[in-house]
C-alpha cells in the first residue's frame, strides 16, 4: 500500500518510538515515502514528549520533512496513505491469539473520509513538536486541562493515566500540582475552584458538586470541611 502512496501520509502512534505491533514498520514506511516527496504527518501524545528515544525518532523525521505534533489525548493508532486506504490495529480479542496485533486495511470512503476528518480535528488542537526544543507551558497547560476533563467526566485516576498515556503516578503528581497552582487544600477544593473558573472546557458541563466528587475521589485525600472557601477562586494558571 505505502508503495503506491504518492500525495500524503498520516500516521497517529500513541507510543511514540516505542515498538507499535500494528504498525512495525512506520518509521521505515515514513522515511521512505518523505524520500519520495510525499507530504507525512504525525501525531503523537504528549506523554512521549519526555522520551529520548522518541525525541531522536522526531529529530530524523523532521530532518528528512514530516511535521510531527503531540496531543493530550489520541484516537487508536491509524495509518493513512492519499486519504484513500486506512490501516488500523485488528483486535487481538477478534484474532483468537492472545498477545497479537494484527492490522487490518479499511478502504471504505465513508470509513477512510471519518478517520482522516478525526485526524484533522487532533491535528488542529496538537502542538508541535520540536526535539531540541523545551516543553512550552502551553503544552504542559493542555496535559493538566485533560486530567481536570477527565476527572470531571467521572474517571478515576488509573483510567485518566491510562486515556493520556501516562502513569498513575505522574497524573498524580500532576493533580498535585493543579491542587497547588489553585491554592486548594483539598481536591474537593479544587474541583470547585476549577469549575468556577471554567477550566472545564464543554462540550462536557459538570456541576461543581459532581466534579469535585470525582476529584476527591484518590488515595490520601478527602473532602475538606474546613479551610479557606473555595468561592475566593485562587489563580488559574491552566488557560
Amino acid at each position: 500500500m505505502s508503495s503506491r502512496c504518492e500525495r500524503e501520509l498520516l500516521l497517529v502512534l500513541p507510543s511514540g518510538a516505542r515498538p507499535c505491533h500494528a504498525f512495525p514498520a512506520a518509521r521505515t514506511i515514513a522515511l521512505d515515502l518523505l524520500g519520495r516527496g510525499v507530504r507525512a504527518r504525525l501525531i503523537y501524545q504528549h506523554a512521549v514528549r519526555g522520551d529520548l528515544v522518541t525525541r531522536a525518532l522526531v529529530r530524523e523525521l523532521t530532518q528528512h520533512g514530516a511535521e510531527v505534533r503531540t496531543s493530550a489525548e489520541l484516537i487508536d493508532p491509524l495509518v493513512a496513505f492519499d486519504r484513500e486506504t486506512l490501516v488500523l490495529p485488528h483486535s487481538p480479542a477478534s484474532s483468537g491469539e492472545a498477545g497479537m496485533t494484527a492490522a487490518v486495511a479499511v478502504r471504505d470512503p465513508a470509513m477512510v473520509a471519518f478517520a482522516c476528518a478525526a485526524f484533522e480535528n487532533l491535528w488542529n488542537t496538537a502542538c508541535p513538536l520540536i526535539p531540541d526544543a523545551k516543553d512550552t507551558p502551553h503544552t504542559i497547560d493542555a496535559l493538566k486541562k485533560s486530567i481536570v476533563r477527565l476527572m470531571a467526566m467521572g474517571h478515576k485516576d488509573e483510567m485518566v493515566a491510562r486515556r493520556l498515556g501516562i502513569s498513575v503516578r505522574t497524573c498524580r503528581r500532576h493533580i498535585a500540582e493543579i491542587m497547588d497552582e489553585q491554592g486548594a487544600i483539598s481536591r474537593f477544593q479544587a474541583g470547585v475552584v476549577l469549575t468556577r473558573a471554567g477550566l472545564v472546557d464543554d462540550p462536557f458541563p459538570v456541576d461543581p458538586t459532581g466534579l469535585a466528587e470525582n476529584f476527591s475521589a484518590s488515595p490520601n485525600n478527602s473532602r475538606a470541611t474546613e479551610g479557606p472557601s473555595p468561592s475566593a477562586e485562587p489563580g488559574t494558571s491552566l488557560t
